[in-house]
């Protein structure tokens, strides 16, 4: 990873850099779209991307100071802070509705046939999370399972060579395993859609020194998402190129997940909707012995910023 600035710095411009990093996952898609249409700029806002694929790179960025803010699945937040990552979430960004499933062949037809048998994912990632959901769920443990661990953009080759039984893997992915001859889904987040939550990771010290730049951030997401809404076939085609596919298939991967309103997100972070996933994935984790120590939800996520952003925005 090569960090071209180290933390929020101010242009000549007068625009505040800040720099951003998260994988390849569709839902991240409005962060070019806002940058690019200028709704950052409105908030003094100069958003700089950073590639930045692995997750123990992002962290290890974040405890250097070389790195502002993230996109990345709640399953990983837990992961980072129970390291003692110095990040904060503040912000739920969407929610996978179908566009994270476990893809088997044909001969199974039920988690519980898995038992025994080989399965794909990236270890460390949500697809990891997602099936340990499951499997908890279930009464299962993924010690009876034969594990093959690769990078998320290999799980699907590994399935298709039929080197595996079965696939857990996100959009695009999962239609690419779908193409495997007698594949189909066992599960997918269009039926556990509150499991797998993207969201706005700030470094803490940003949160408590510069809570209107966090703001800036907050609102120029949800113009982002607005202007996405009302013009679909433009924001497609400015976002698909980041991703190297067509508007079409990006607009066809965004129909698996729900990008969350402003008031939604409002009334989840009131209820403690959010800390209770939190607390679940953390309990997950730290049974599995994926993690060593449960980290504070309630350090962990900050819902104030959101409720004040909504507020001025009535």
């Amino acid at each position: 990873m090569v960090l071209a600035v180290c933390g929020c710095t101010q242009q000549p411009n007068k625009l505040t850099r800040v720099s951003i990093a998260f994988q390849d996952w569709v839902g991240y898609g409005p962060f070019y779209l806002g940058q690019e249409k200028g709704f950052f700029a409105q908030e003094g806002i100069d958003l700089f991307f950073v590639d930045e694929q692995l997750d123990s790179g992002r962290r290890d960025a974040f405890k250097a100071g070389m790195l502002d803010c993230e996109a990345g699945t709640i399953d990983l937040l837990v992961s980072k802070l129970s390291q003692d990552t110095p990040i904060v979430a503040v912000l739920e960004l969407d929610r996978s509705f179908g566009g994270d499933a476990v893809v088997a062949n044909k001969k199974i037809k039920s988690l519980e046939d898995l038992i025994g048998k080989k399965v794909v994912f990236s270890r460390d990632d949500v697809g990891e999370m997602f099936i340990s959901y499951l499997f908890y769920k279930k009464g299962l443990s993924l010690r009876d399972i034969k594990i093959i661990s690769c990078s998320p953009e290999q799980v699907a080759d590994v399935f298709l060579k039929k080197e595996a039984d079965a696939v857990v893997t996100w959009e695009p992915w999962v239609s690419k395993a779908l193409a495997f001859p007698g594949a189909h889904i066992l599960a997918t987040t269009k039926d556990y859609p509150g499991v797998i939550i993207d969201t706005l990771n700030i470094r803490k010290d940003i949160v408590e020194n510069n809570p209107k730049l966090v703001k800036g951030l907050i609102r120029g997401w949800f113009k982002a998402v607005k202007y996405f809404q009302d013009n679909p076939d433009e924001a497609n085609q400015i976002i698909a190129k980041h991703y190297n596919i067509s508007p079409e298939a990006y607009k066809k991967s965004v129909s698996f997940l729900k990008w969350t309103g402003y008031k939604e997100q409002v009334e989840l972070g009131k209820s403690g909707a959010w800390k209770e996933i939190f607390d679940l994935i953390a309990k997950i984790k730290f049974e599995n012995g994926r993690i060593v120590k449960m980290p504070d939800s309630k350090k962990s996520i900050n819902t104030i910023l959101i409720q004040e952003a909504y507020e001025n925005s009535r």
